[in-house]
């Protein structure tokens, strides 16, 4: 299979939006500006050090936001080009509403005083969202003023549009090369990775030279680009096609290479060796605490993958062996959260979800619904499953914003259709009081009884999921409600029974569970009971079921919309886990359960990272 599924084709729209690489904090790199002020450098450095005691779990001398403050005001006296464009650039990442509008004034305040990443910014945001011709070639305007200064960001963004044809400009692969070209002399780790992606595919047919793709992969990997390493990884790690070159497997090489990284200090380099160690992967010992060094120095350098982890880490603690008296990692949830914060402002889905999650409990900040379906709904718009699902429960209980039952349908549909089970259930509840309409052929019962056999026959659903489905599935036999429209009720108590056993064998203590068992096998004889029973036990064996687990908690109710309602705290990975969440389906008062975690990965693995520019 070649590489080429690891490289994103370029498109206007989505091309990368280049600031500052290597930043010393949040994406900001005062060795990138010319002749910062003493009183910016001094911001930063203050940022990058709070940061540093962040990642260590400990409180700053200065915390962020304060040195954030302070930049808002340098940029509001409007003198300092740096300042202008930093508040631009952490406005833009802060995803609060009209923070794009926001931050294009500061970025047009500072490029009209000549800063060259505000000019590469403000253009393209510029061409990317304007519709006429004209204004778009006015954004591509900045950016080739701030490519001619001699930013490499924007050189690289010139290639892009030289490549496409785009915004009225002719394709141009030979000055793609170019700009590309000068800006790797310089140094540049992203460019080369570009190089790269140009010679094994978007340079176009003629263009093609994967010994050529092949060496500037490893030049962008050795320079400590994330992207590459990630790609490289991926190959040594496994061995795979690059494009007609066929590489074989040599994990040696692939430990080698980001040791060195990382010994350099090289953030992407850091976070992989954290990740090896953690695991145990490719020949490398397990050793948590040389695993959470290392993360802890890639959170350090802004790397947002480690902050995940690191933030689950702290979230819930660490014990790797409870009967050694020693504890890895102390719980400390305010750390956990201003870690997923920073992460959150790269707009890391699962970063935004964990955000969320602490507002809609009140851990270590006051409890607001308000903010937690705004992370929920970013986290949601980025494709985390998880948080898709507690978009509709927000919405259907009208908690942190107007009750919406169509909207709430909308993104319970989307959950269900990344393959969230918790979407199908409470699809299903929707169904059942009439607020989903099955069409003309199919009754409300039948479209949830649909999507609660579906639930049940899914191949990876949590327990309480499985538990409601079948608790409801049961209910409506037991009702006699799966019955053509107009039809008289008619109720069979077999499939109430066999549905309210399974429930019951999932969660024996359960009250409910067991008085709807009571319920239904009062209307049986003993020999249909009998022959149920007998039937779920062979095929409980035939299946190899394991251990029933234990019973389920009672769901807990979403916050309403003004109200201190209950919430669930999330659920982090064990050491090496992938980070992965998977709430519990929705009852009828809209109840959300805690996360799960995802199965450990058998192999390495590795994947493009979602973090790096």
């Amino acid at each position: 299979m070649m590489l080429k599924t690891f490289f994103v084709a370029v498109t206007f729209s989505a091309f990368a939006l280049h600031a500052a690489v290597a930043a010393s904090a949040l994406g900001l790199n005062t060795d990138e500006w010319t002749r910062p002020s003493p009183e910016m450098v001094a911001q930063v450095e203050a940022m990058e050090a709070a940061m540093v005691a962040m990642a260590k779990g400990e409180k700053p001398a200065v915390d962020l936001q304060t040195a954030i403050d302070r930049i808002r005001a340098m940029a509001n006296e409007g003198k300092d080009k740096d300042a202008l464009f930093a508040m631009g650039f952490l406005i833009q990442q802060s995803n609060q509403p009209n923070a794009l509008a926001e931050a294009m004034a500061f970025y047009e305040k500072a490029s009209n005083l000549g800063q060259l990443q505000a000019m590469n910014n403000y253009g393209f945001i510029l061409a990317g969202s304007a519709q006429e011709l004209e204004k778009t070639q006015e954004g591509v305007g900045y950016i080739k003023r701030a490519a001619e200064g001699g930013l490499n960001a924007a050189r690289r963004n010139m290639a892009a549009i030289y490549l496409g044809g785009l915004a009225g400009e002719a394709k141009d692969a030979d000055r793609a090369l170019e700009l590309l070209g000068k800006a790797a002399e310089e140094g540049d780790n992203q460019a080369m990775f570009e190089l790269a992606q140009y010679y094994l595919e978007l340079g176009g047919p003629e263009k093609v030279d994967d010994d050529k793709a092949w060496e500037w992969l490893n030049k962008a990997a050795d320079a400590g680009n994330p992207n590459a390493l990630a790609s490289l990884g991926s190959v040594l790690f496994d061995g795979k096609t690059f494009g007609a070159k066929k590489v074989e497997a040599d994990p040696a090489r692939a430990v080698a290479t980001f040791s060195k990284l990382a010994d350099q200090g090289v953030p992407a380099g850091l976070r992989t060796m954290g990740e090896l160690y953690a695991a145990g992967l490719a020949g490398v010992e397990k050793d948590f605490p040389r695993a959470l060094d290392y993360f802890t120095r890639a959170a350090q350098g802004s790397d947002a993958a480690a902050q995940v982890t690191l933030a689950g880490y702290y979230d819930q603690g660490v014990d790797l062996d409870p009967a050694d008296g020693k504890v890895e990692v102390t719980p400390n949830p305010a750390a956990a959260l201003e870690l997923y914060r920073l992460a959150a402002r790269n707009n890391v889905p699962v970063a935004l979800y964990n955000v969320g999650i602490f507002y809609e409990t009140g851990r270590s900040v006051d409890q607001d619904p308000a903010k937690a379906f705004s992370f929920f709904l970013q986290a949601a718009g980025g494709g985390f499953a998880p948080a898709m699902q507690k978009a509709g429960v927000y919405y259907l209980n009208g908690a942190g914003t107007l009750k919406d039952p169509v909207a709430a349908s909308g993104w319970f549909s989307r959950a269900a259709a990344a393959g969230l089970p918790e979407g199908l259930l409470s699809l299903g509840v929707m169904a059942e009081s009439g607020l989903v309409g099955g069409g003309p052929e199919i009754t409300p019962a039948g479209t949830a009884a649909d999507a609660y056999m579906k639930v049940i026959g899914a191949p990876r659903v949590a327990p309480a999921t499985r538990f409601e489905a079948l608790l409801r599935l049961g209910g409506l036999h037991f009702r006699g409600a799966l019955v053509p429209a107009g039809e008289a009720l008619a109720p069979d108590f077999e499939q109430a029974y066999r549905y309210f056993k399974q429930a019951s064998n999932l969660a024996p203590e359960n009250e409910m569970a067991t008085n709807t068992l009571k319920e239904a096998a009062a209307k049986l004889t003993p020999e249909q009971i009998k022959k149920i029973d007998d039937s779920l036990a062979g095929a409980s064996s035939a299946a190899s079921v394991p251990a029933a687990p234990a019973p389920a908690p009672a769901p807990a109710p979403a916050p309403s919309a003004g109200g201190k309602g209950k919430g669930t705290a999330s659920e982090v990975n064990a050491p090496g886990a992938a980070a992965s969440a998977a709430p519990a389906a929705m009852s009828p008062e809209g109840a959300t359960a805690a996360p799960a975690a995802a199965e450990e990965e058998k192999k390495p693995g590795f994947r493009l990272p979602i973090f790096g520019r």
